[in-house]
């Protein structure tokens, strides 16, 4: 528990920018696991599928349109909506935990894919309260770090596209 409250006040004291790549990073880091798990189980952890849509438009709904649309729902909706009930008052950590257990149940590619995407929202609602208790852009900050994930997986998942796509 030492561990996760001197990394809670590091993250806490970064500037935005460095958080954003920070969280970035941690979201990778933290699902390795589950992604192992997967793979050792021989098991598909699944996740959308963009296979014919243009790359432009598919670029535009997973790092743009699709972020702002769930920050929106899963964090900015259901965190403030909570927080506005007397029993989730002062209880960021059980607002953050059922932000992301929605966020996960809603992610029903496989029972794989609700468990990676309930940590990928635990990360998100982390990241929103943080930023609303510092009275920031809670919203801009969060869509920033699920773009800017989202882009990255789509590059890593799409790359043979891309280089058929440039050459």
């Amino acid at each position: 528990m030492r561990y996760i409250n001197k990394l809670d006040m590091y993250l806490r004291s970064l500037p935005t920018a460095k958080f954003i790549l920070m969280m970035t990073l941690i979201s990778y880091l933290v699902v390795i696991p589950v992604v192992l798990m997967g793979f050792f189980m021989n098991t598909h952890v699944g996740g959308p599928e963009f296979e014919d849509i243009p790359l432009v438009l598919m670029i535009l709904i997973v790092v743009v349109i699709g972020p702002i649309w769930e920050t929106i729902v899963y964090q900015l909706l259901i965190i403030r909506q909570l927080k506005k009930r007397i029993f989730f008052k002062n209880r960021s950590s059980l607002t953050i935990l059922v932000s992301a257990l929605v966020f996960g149940a809603v992610h029903i590619y496989s029972i794989y894919y609700m468990f990676y995407a309930f940590i990928i929202g635990f990360l998100f609602a982390y990241t929103f309260v943080i930023y609303e208790e510092k009275k920031a852009s809670a919203f801009w900050v969060t869509m920033a770090i699920h773009g800017l994930r989202n882009g990255i997986a789509m590059l890593i998942t799409d790359i043979e596209l891309i280089y058929q796509l440039i050459n």
